[in-house]
């Protein structure tokens, strides 16, 4: 039994030595360093295609409709902004004249999403040359990304002549 306690009692004033030997002297020094770090924001940017073939139609239609393509929100800026993507429309014209459309309709469709955003479309929205809300972000946190295939429609006058027609979409967000 007097071995156990003299194990216990050398165990016990080894720990003792060795705390008092990696104590800080009396007289030594300590400093904090206070550290900091930025995350800088990144862009809020939207991409579509350039160019987009609605098809063709015969002579008498009333409409015709097609895909815009992808249209790609980027959210990179890191923060709880939410953001409004818009689309503005010129008039089709036919190409040597004499017949434009009477009217443009965007309709974003389903849209798909990454990160923390939840997204709001304006389903069918007229178009002309002032920009009109498509498709919002709000209560957003951090990075986001949205993506949608819009269906262009354009109302054609019943005397519509045969022949190419253009027009321009314009798609901004903010």
């Amino acid at each position: 039994m007097n071995k156990k306690l003299s194990l216990f009692g050398g165990t016990a004033l080894s720990a003792c030595v060795l705390l008092a030997a990696t104590a800080l002297p009396a007289n030594a020094a300590a400093g904090d360093t206070d550290t900091t770090f930025v995350v800088a924001a990144g862009a809020l940017s939207v991409s579509v295609a350039a160019t987009a073939d609605l098809g063709t139609v015969a002579t008498g239609a009333s409409t015709i409709s097609g895909s815009l393509g992808d249209v790609d929100v980027t959210d990179a800026r890191g923060g709880v902004l939410g953001w409004t993507t818009s689309a503005s429309s010129t008039v089709f014209s036919r190409t040597g004249g004499g017949t434009t459309s009477t009217a443009v309709s965007y309709n974003s469709g389903a849209v798909t999403k990454t990160g923390t955003v939840t997204t709001a479309s304006t389903g069918a929205t007229p178009l002309t040359a002032v920009a009109a809300p498509v498709v919002a972000g709000t209560l957003v946190t951090g990075n986001n990304t949205a993506n949608w295939k819009p269906t262009l429609t354009v109302t054609l006058p019943a005397n519509a002549l045969a022949g190419t027609y253009t027009g321009t979409v314009n798609t901004s967000v903010s």
